[in-house]
């Protein structure tokens, strides 16, 4: 039940300069296409939210690189994606035919990173930073103050012109890919980062009034009244209320994200399911079924034009919705674990912070913590940061190995149970 942690510091101990270089990499390349980003958001908002995509991508690149590092150190992972089917290849050690190619790894995983990486404030982080060196690039004094254009992106025509061609382009370019130059596959890439990127954000934008539209509907106020009168009427029931809120919220804050990370690890290590699929079972009853009749009477132009559509949206999330299956199915107290685990990580970061400011002791704020705390924070990630993917591949191949002792032990009943 603890080899989650064992495993943890197996693989760190394997693969901890691999994956600092990697980290680093990412950090740099990041950064570098912020200050790009930077320097043409003095002059155009949408032109430079045009190049951010890029930024998470390069963060993007660097987790799948770790991931993938980590691959021929996870016991699980190998047996599952050779067992019977693949051969491994012995120059790289890793399964022939299992592995998805960088095309595929991106576009499956930028909606559901992207999506992360927004819920958790990370893009918002990227944003802060693009902005304080657009602002710190714009002189004050030569008469032309473009500062309030350097975050000024609304929905306009032309971000959502913006969002519809690269929309159309991923879609075409992906459609077309076997009869497209193989760089075109690139370009497929930043597409589908571009749409997601500015969609994302313009949702961040207008989130605030849609927040304050809620909070004026007539059932948010007949929730607060049912509160203050449950209160009014017996007073633990209002305490109780209160606190089951704020357990929601904080076990939410707690479980998701570690939880979140599991996903996209198994989004990147998906191919490992090829010899093992984990469908999502549709319900079998008489309202699917005359559902399923009236579709095959629809004419065939229109359906192949729906299958083409809904088969490309389907396919973002089966990923995703096959790494949330197997994530589930290996018990609640692994899991429990693995959620602990990863918490004591977040928190160890936080107390190295301290722990570091009263060994340096007293300093001058502005001539020194000014310049250095960014310095420490960065130290601070570059420790963890390793040592956090390590952690996340060892939980997901936790996941794969109890997938493998179930099809075992459902292929030992279904040996007993079948006649000599």
């Amino acid at each position: 039940m603890f080899s989650i942690v064992t495993s943890t510091l197996r693989l760190a101990a394997a693969r901890w300069p691999v994956l600092l270089a990697c980290y680093l990499a990412g950090w740099l390349a990041r950064y570098l296409i912020i200050e790009v980003a930077a320097l043409i958001g003095t002059t155009d908002a949408l032109a430079a939210f045009l190049v951010m995509p890029l930024a998470i991508l390069a963060r993007l690149a660097s987790f799948i690189a770790m991931f993938l590092v980590l691959r021929r150190d996870m016991p699980a992972f190998s047996e599952l994606a050779t067992d019977g089917k693949d051969a491994v290849d012995r120059t790289t050690d890793t399964p022939g035919r299992t592995r998805p190619s960088v095309q595929e790894l991106f576009l499956a995983s930028i909606l559901p990173f992207f999506a992360f990486y927004a819920a958790w404030q990370f893009m918002a982080a990227d944003t802060m930073q693009y902005a304080a060196s657009a602002l710190a690039k714009i002189n004050f004094f030569d008469g032309t103050d473009t500062s309030a254009g350097v975050l000024n992106l609304q929905l306009t025509w032309a971000s959502a012109a913006a969002i519809l061609i690269s929309f159309t382009g991923r879609y075409l370019l992906k459609r077309f890919s076997g009869r497209l130059p193989r760089w075109t596959a690139v370009l497929t890439v930043y597409l589908e980062a571009v749409w997601v990127y500015l969609t994302l954000f313009l949702i961040s934008t207008y989130r605030d009034d849609f927040d304050g539209w809620i909070a004026n509907r007539a059932a948010m106020h007949w929730v607060t009244d049912l509160r203050a009168t449950l209160g009014d009427i017996f007073a633990p029931l209002g305490y109780a209320w209160d606190a089951v809120a704020w357990a929601i919220g904080e076990v939410g804050g707690l479980v998701l994200l570690p939880v979140a990370w599991l996903a996209l690890a198994g989004i990147v290590y998906g191919r490992a399911l090829a010899s093992t699929p984990l469908p999502l079972r549709v319900p079998t009853n008489r309202y699917v079924q005359g559902v399923r009749i009236r579709y095959a009477k629809v004419p065939r132009a229109f359906t192949r034009r729906f299958n083409d559509v809904s088969g490309d949206f389907v396919g973002r999330w089966k990923p995703l919705a096959n790494a949330l299956t197997l994530v589930w199915r290996a018990g609640v107290v692994p899991m429990g674990i693995f959620v602990l685990a990863y918490t004591v990580l977040e928190a160890a970061g936080s107390w190295l912070g301290f722990g570091a400011i009263r060994l340096i002791g007293a300093h001058d704020l502005e001539a020194w913590w000014m310049n250095m705390d960014g310095v420490l924070i960065f130290l601070l990630d570059v420790l963890l940061e390793p040592l956090r993917i390590c952690l996340i591949a060892a939980g997901y191949d936790f996941c794969l190995r109890r997938l493998e002792e179930r099809r075992e032990a459902a292929a030992d009943t279904a040996a007993v149970g079948t006649p000599a």
